[in-house]
């Protein structure tokens, strides 16, 4: 079967390590087009086309959510993908994430009598925010019109969260907390259509922030790799903006 869509430059693996993993990233796929993995992960095939470069390393939350399209292992090629991108990193750089970590402890626990306010700024953005654990800490009820509560009674693959609507661009936040079986760690979170995707960690609190949502109207989805194992959980989205919820269309019959 001819493969359908855009289709790949080849790429000369004896140029290095990174042009070598690519390459094997686009072998993953097999026989699938970009525009049907495109399709798996809510990317653009050009967008996928473009990370799929042997110029540079693909970022992390890509590479995690492009394995989990093509129903490949995610933590060896993030294994894989940690061991390239170590020897890019400065002396200094895990020493600053360390004071992140040690700042956001700080405050969630001022955020447990302060509410929502204190945790805003805990985790921002990049690799840190991946992984937001919020050990014992809850979000604060939503105010009215900037946001709603949201729970999954079972998700195997993927859900969709209803819909707003702003007028303006703001920040939307999530907390979520989903329990899973043992066999399942993780789980990816995006707003669509404009965010690139954030791996939460499975049975505690997670939280993330996404900045520069532009006016419009939006959902968010939460997904895992297709195991055949369900999950299920809560969770909080808020904004700092007033935002117009649309109700779920009913489903006939």
């Amino acid at each position: 079967m001819k493969r359908r869509g855009r289709e790949d430059r080849p790429i000369d693996r004896g140029s290095g390590p990174v042009a070598e993993f690519v390459d094997d990233l686009r072998r993953l796929r097999g026989r699938l087009s970009l525009r049907e993995i495109g399709e798996r992960m809510l990317y653009h095939s050009s967008t996928i086309s473009r990370r799929l470069t042997p110029d540079e390393l693909p970022p992390l939350d890509f590479v995690r959510s492009y394995v989990a399209a093509c129903g490949g292992d995610v933590e060896a090629w993030e294994r894989r993908w940690r061991g390239l991108a170590v020897p890019a990193e400065s002396p200094s750089r895990p020493r600053r994430r360390a004071r992140i970590a040690v700042a956001a402890i700080a405050l969630a626990v001022i955020g447990a009598g302060t509410g929502v306010a204190a945790l805003s700024g805990a985790f921002s953005s990049g690799a840190d925010a991946e992984q937001a654990a919020l050990p014992g800490l809850t979000p604060a009820p939503v105010a009215s019109g900037r946001g709603f509560d949201w729970k999954v009674d079972r998700m195997t693959v993927r859900l969709s969260s209803r819909e707003w609507v702003q007028s303006a661009s703001g920040t939307i936040e999530v907390w979520a907390n989903m329990t899973c079986p043992v066999e399942v760690t993780t789980y990816w979170m995006a707003v669509r259509p404009d965010t690139r995707a954030i791996r939460f960690t499975c049975n505690a609190w997670q939280y993330h922030k996404w900045e520069g949502i532009p006016a419009g109207r939006h959902h968010f989805e939460i997904w895992k790799t297709d195991d055949g194992l369900a999950i299920h959980g809560q969770g909080v989205l808020q904004a700092n903006i007033t935002i117009h919820e649309r109700p779920k269309p009913t489903q006939p019959g």
